[in-house]
């Protein structure tokens, strides 16, 4: 009689039990440690950062020339005052999301600095294409301008009332798309640098914790009284710049300097950078 090992090997085939394929593994694509959410993709850490830049300063750039004409000067340049508080609270937590583990004091310098940084060269190169090539009779960037122009006088006579029609006119329709434009693509160029640097750090993205009940204003100061009340140092030189850049355009028929743009979006960006480093307590008390 055959020895137990040898048994399967003399069986028939025909008789044999079918042996059926093992089923195929392939390796997880983004293997994550163990207990820690997916990673989130990085288009919405651009995102958070394209929220809080419609926040505060976009809203600002589109609603200000409204209320251009109704105040003195010096309370007109406090728009960029404004724009510095909506900073600060917008970026207090819950945040979308965030990087994890959490950057030491020199690596959320740099990565404020390449997220904040491109704005000074958008916020430049905006005031040279509008001096420059916008700003020659024929050329593309003229004719572009003066077609925008002809059709919002034709969207404010089509929809709105005639005495609301003939102030919406006079809306720097240009001036506003051109800046709104400009810092998109500045908050994108950054969002995406800043997020490289944390990846090339050794960081995640992830979801952050999200409260049960989302703090209300008052006790978002009250978590980090710090960053507020650090708005009216930080960015006082700001204002005074807005100021000097409104008389300046003023002189000139609306044409901005674009050595003191870049010099004002410099200040902004440095009192950006030094607001977002104070941190908040945790707001454990709102979940």
């Amino acid at each position: 009689m055959a020895e137990p090992a040898t048994q399967a090997a003399m069986t028939p085939l025909s008789t044999r039990p079918p042996m059926l394929p093992a089923p195929a593994t392939s390796p997880d694509p983004s293997p994550q440690p163990d207990g820690l959410p997916p990673a989130a993709p990085v288009w919405r850490h651009v995102a958070q950062g394209a929220w809080i830049t419609l926040g505060a300063f976009s809203l600002p750039t589109v609603l200000s020339p409204c209320f251009k004409g109704l105040m003195s000067p010096r309370a007109f340049a406090l728009r960029t005052l404004l724009g510095g508080f909506i900073y600060i609270d917008m970026i207090q937590p819950p945040q979308q999301v965030r990087f994890s583990p959490a950057p030491a004091m020199g690596q959320e310098v740099v990565a404020l600095t390449l997220g904040m940084t491109p704005y000074i060269a958008a916020f430049y190169a905006q005031a040279r294409l509008a001096n420059g090539w916008c700003s020659r009779a024929g050329s593309l960037g003229a004719r572009m301008a003066a077609a925008n122009q002809h059709l919002w006088q034709r969207l404010c006579s089509s929809l709105m009332p005639v005495r609301l029609a003939q102030a919406a006119r006079g809306y720097p329709i240009n001036f506003v798309m051109a800046r709104v434009t400009a810092q998109m693509l500045a908050v994108s160029a950054g969002s995406l640098m800043s997020a490289r640097f944390h990846h090339a750090r050794g960081a995640r993205l992830a979801p952050a914790p999200r409260p049960g009940r989302m703090p209300s204003l008052r006790q978002r100061i009250e978590a980090n009284p710090a960053a507020y009340l650090a708005c009216g140092p930080a960015f006082a030189s700001s204002v005074w710049l807005t100021l000097r850049l409104d008389r300046a355009a003023a002189r000139t028929g609306g044409t901005l300097p674009p050595a003191m743009v870049a010099l004002l979006a410099s200040h902004v960006v440095a009192a950006c950078i030094a607001t977002a480093l104070i941190h908040a307590r945790p707001l454990a008390a709102h979940t």
